[in-house]
């Protein structure tokens, strides 16, 4: 005679698991390994870039030495009875306009980084949480349970978002390579 229905049945969902076991596994080995060498490279960066905004904040603002030497030249004017005031003692501050930019572009390029590893975190977050090691229960109940969550991680997209992670991070490096050449470009 034929086999027993619950026996196929039963044979089913073991093939099932151990597929999708090997598909979840390649799927989550990739993209974590992939993830964790974005989030090392963005700290990396995030640093320098970091090191790069505090040398090129000050060109944002006046000189405090400067500032002090205009309100010393009015205590002196103000000593010898002066009582005119002259007008260019309180000079007036505009940062330039490629010092502004260059300044833009580094924070722009800190957000893209911070953006990419807060991105590679909750993928690895999500990664963890998509891991069926140690699940329990019946395995047609497991196999419906990890349907469900791939059928959402294919609804969002997720793989593709994950793997798009590295070009928010090259924007990142690309924005930061045009804010340090435009903090240079005056120094040559």
């Amino acid at each position: 005679m034929g086999h027993d229905p619950l026996e196929k049945k039963s044979e089913f969902w073991k093939r099932y698991d151990r597929q999708a076991d090997t598909h979840d596994n390649k799927m989550s080995e990739d993209l974590s390994e992939n993830l964790d060498v974005l989030l090392i490279f963005a700290a990396l960066f995030s640093a320098i870039n970091t090191a790069f905004i505090s040398l090129t904040m000050p060109g944002l603002s006046s000189d405090p030495l400067a500032e002090t030497n205009a309100l010393l030249r009015l205590l002196v004017m103000r000593a010898d009875n002066n009582t005119l005031v002259p007008a260019d003692l309180s000079p007036s501050f505009a940062p330039s306009s490629g010092s502004v930019v260059a300044n833009c572009l580094l924070y722009a390029s800190l957000s893209c980084s911070l953006l990419a590893a807060v991105g590679a975190m909750m993928a690895k977050e999500w990664l963890q949480s998509f891991d069926r090691t140690g699940q329990t229960g019946p395995l047609e109940e497991q196999g419906r349970f990890r349907q469900r969550k791939f059928n959402g991680v294919q609804q969002w997209h997720l793989e593709s978002i994950i793997r798009s992670l590295p070009n928010v991070l090259l924007l990142s490096v690309i924005l930061f390579f045009a804010g340090v050449c435009l903090f240079l470009f005056p120094v040559n």
